[in-house]
């Protein structure tokens, strides 16, 4: 009596690994949409707000001047940009410089002191305070002059700067794009 056997299963396994393999060789894709996503997730954060991870509440001077802590003209929002930057690496950040070269996403990140050098003040519009001149408003605005200023942290990107890891709401979204490139990769 001759004898037959028919494996089912392993060869749909044998594919499923098969395209795994690849997806895991061809990671563009996924790294392309994380670093576009994680720099969509950096800007709806700026659009939130204050987070508990902030320094200090909201700028008085910017709220009394009627504007919004962390966003003025929208530059800095709209320069934070997400790519691929190696094989399976991926950086998302802006290149947008103010005076004297310094990141302005990076001073509300990691917070600043910023010193007059090239002049004997630093001068800047503040809203005057109740202790100026009796016949102004206190929501005149004038110029206040300063040697020095300390810009707190203020971090709104989806990653943890003091922890060195993304927190639970970037590492939940990360996850779930790895899984779902996973799954479409298997299929």
């Amino acid at each position: 009596m001759p004898f037959s056997a028919t494996t089912t299963g392993f060869d749909d396994q044998a594919q499923r690994l098969s395209r795994l393999a690849d997806g895991l060789d061809h990671l563009d894709p996924l790294l392309t949409q994380l670093a576009d996503d994680l720099a969509q997730l950096w800007q709806d954060n700026i659009d939130a707000g204050q987070n508990e991870r902030w320094e200090a509440g909201p700028s008085y001077r910017v709220q009394s001047l009627g504007g919004v802590t962390l966003v003025d003209s929208g530059q800095m929002k709209a320069s934070i940009l997400g790519r691929q930057t190696g094989p399976a690496e991926i950086t998302v950040g802006s290149d947008l410089t103010v005076a004297g070269g310094w990141n302005l996403l990076a001073i509300h990140e990691f917070g600043a002191n910023v010193r007059a050098t090239s002049a004997a003040w630093l001068t800047f519009r503040y809203p005057l305070g109740s202790g100026q001149s009796s016949n102004r408003s206190t929501t005149d605005s004038g110029w206040a002059k300063k040697k020095e200023v300390r810009i707190p942290r203020r971090p709104t990107a989806p990653f943890d700067w003091d922890r060195s890891e993304l927190p639970p709401e970037a590492d939940t979204f990360v996850r779930s794009r790895i899984n779902d490139y996973l799954a479409e990769a298997m299929q």
